[in-house]
Formats: C-alpha cells, sequence, structure tokens
C-alpha cells in the first residue's frame, strides 16, 4: 500500500473541519434560532419565557421558544386541553435547555400562565403522576407545591404552573436548580393558605387538591378543596370551600344537600358539635355537610359513619379556630 500523499492528507483534515463546523452550526442554531422582522425567533407569538438567568451554569438555551394560546392549546397537549382551559388557562410558553457539553441532554420547561394562583394549584393537583414523590421547595418559599417523577419535576407558584421533564437520566440536579430559582421569582401571596383549615392529624398532604367546576358533579358548585384523611382504617375525603360571605356558604351546604337528596340520598341525622350540620347516606356511603363562618366544607362518599362525623369534626373545629 502506498502511503497517502500531501494532497490527499490535506482534504481529509479540510473534510474533518468541515464536519465540526457543521456540527458546530447546528448546535448554535438550535441555542440561538434566526429572528424574525419583529426581533423574535420564527413561531414565537409572546413574551418571552426570559429564564436564562435562572439556569444552571452548564445548560445553555436549545432551540425555538414556542407559545400556545386557548385557541392552539390542544395543539401540544391533546385530550387535556378542557382541563386548562376550565381553570383560567391564559397561555402556555415551552423551551428546551441543553448540556452545553453534550446536545443530546436536554430539559424542556414548559410555563402554563394561568388567570391567577388557584387556577395554577388546581391543574397542579388533579394530575399528579402516581409514581410521583413530595419534593421539598421549602428553602425558596415554595412550600409543598411540588413533586417530582424520576424524569420530572412538577411545582407550581403564583399563578403559574410549571412542568420541566428530561430527555436523558442525571438531569434531576439540573432541574431542581431550575425549579428552586423560578420559584424565587414569583410574587408570594400572604394569609392563611388553605392548608391552615385543614386538620394535620392524619392527613395526607400530597392529596389536598382544588376542584373548579362542577364539584361532586353538582353543576355550578366551584373553588371546592379536597384532601384524604385515614381514620380507623377508613379512607376519608374531606372538603373545604372558602365563600364570599356566611351567607353564600349557608346557601351552598343547602343547595348541596338537596342536590344529595334529589340524587339518592336520605337524611340521616345532625351533628351536635357542629351546629348546622348534617349528615346523608347516599346509598352506601356516607355525606356530611356543614358550613362555618364563609367556608362550606365536610367529608365525601365515606364508607364508615363513626369516620365521617369523626373527621367532618376536626374540619368544623379547625375551621373555628382560625377565623375567630
Amino acid at each position: 500500500m502506498r502511503r497517502a500523499g500531501v494532497l490527499e492528507t490535506c482534504i481529509g483534515v479540510f473534510l474533518l473541519t468541515l464536519l465540526a463546523v457543521i456540527a458546530g452550526g447546528v448546535y448554535w442554531y438550535g441555542a440561538n434560532p434566526p429572528k424574525s422582522a419583529s426581533g423574535r425567533g420564527p413561531g414565537v407569538s409572546g413574551v418571552p419565557l426570559g429564564v436564562a438567568a435562572n439556569l444552571p451554569a452548564d445548560l445553555a438555551p436549545f432551540g425555538r421558544e414556542e407559545t400556545f394560546d386557548p385557541g392552539t392549546l390542544s395543539d401540544k397537549i391533546d385530550g387535556k386541553a378542557d382541563l386548562y382551559l376550565s381553570t383560567g388557562f391564559v397561555e402556555l410558553t415551552v423551551r428546551r435547555f441543553a448540556k452545553k457539553t453534550d446536545a443530546k441532554s436536554w430539559i424542556e420547561l414548559s410555563v402554563y400562565q394561568m388567570r391567577d394562583s388557584a387556577g395554577a394549584f388546581s391543574v397542579y393537583s388533579l394530575q399528579k403522576r402516581k409514581d410521583s414523590k413530595p419534593l421539598n421547595l421549602a428553602s425558596s418559599g415554595g412550600g409543598d407545591s411540588a413533586y417530582r417523577t424520576a424524569d420530572a419535576i412538577f411545582f407550581a407558584a403564583g399563578p403559574k404552573y410549571f412542568e420541566i421533564t428530561s430527555s436523558a437520566p442525571g438531569l434531576m440536579g439540573d432541574m431542581k436548580i431550575l425549579a428552586i430559582n423560578l420559584v424565587k421569582g414569583q410574587p408570594r401571596s400572604g394569609g392563611l393558605t388553605i392548608e391552615s383549615f385543614f386538620p394535620h392529624k392524619f392527613l395526607d398532604r400530597s392529596t389536598i387538591s382544588l376542584h373548579m367546576k362542577d364539584v361532586f358533579s353538582m353543576s355550578g358548585l366551584d373553588r371546592v378543596y379536597t384532601a384524604v384523611y385515614t381514620d380507623r382504617g377508613c379512607q376519608v375525603t374531606a372538603f373545604i370551600s372558602r365563600r364570599k360571605s356566611p351567607k353564600e356558604a349557608e346557601d351552598i351546604a343547602a343547595a348541596y344537600g338537596k342536590f344529595l337528596l334529589e340524587n339518592g340520598g336520605v337524611a340521616a341525622g345532625e351533628m351536635i358539635d357542629a351546629p348546622g350540620a348534617k349528615i346523608y347516606k347516599v346509598f352506601d356511603t356516607y355525606e356530611v355537610v356543614m358550613h362555618r363562618g364563609a367556608f362550606f366544607a365536610g367529608a365525601h362518599e365515606v364508607d364508615k359513619l363513626e369516620s365521617a362525623k369523626d373527621v367532618a369534626l376536626r374540619v368544623y373545629r379547625k375551621i373555628s379556630e382560625v377565623v375567630r
């Protein structure tokens, strides 16, 4: 075999260099897409995501930023759009960020701008993954409205709901840093949270959820928080809804009691220690319906009467302690 000539060697070096330049250009284009005359990347419609300052040092923006409004949301999350639209969805912004040393290792950040913090918490709470684990973002003021799976983080902060997903294992550290930094930048509401009104004993805090529309199948019943307790081996779903006034809370309690009676329920007594609280038996389960101040509350579809009464009474007393 003859040794490659100088010309062939030069050509080989040139081709290798050209390939390296092309690869670098592809990465740069992904991180810095061309801008339109308006100064935004193609297909970008809204306010920039603006999270570069919150990124871990080893990540850089990669690909285009995309936005979706109520009319186009289903293009991104087909099958789930109705949940977001019914809870005050405004806009979704999506952007990827890749490892500076490996473009194949990236995370995708989805930010759902909701009308208010209640809407953000509602979508967060109603679609928790079964394999989720609580994630503590308390150091950033994030409280307990966060959880993680093997390759993703989900949390709510202020009027926004966030999802951070990854393309490869080993990115959880970066995702958590980004989550903490993002929470720090969100407005924090003062005053009591809804958790303040749920007694903590036997409460599974990860089950606290906010239902925004037609709760318990009753048309017009909205903004009801639920949480699961374990009482004497029985699962009890407690519920609390803060209304505009004591009169509204009382009216809703009466309307819900009527709804139960119209749908197979029968009156099953009252609770002496919780004035105005009524018990209903609906087929094989029990409901406790009560009001205290501006709160409509109770226990929903409980198998054991004593467990329903016990949890409902503790909720009633907790509300009484907080509002007095």
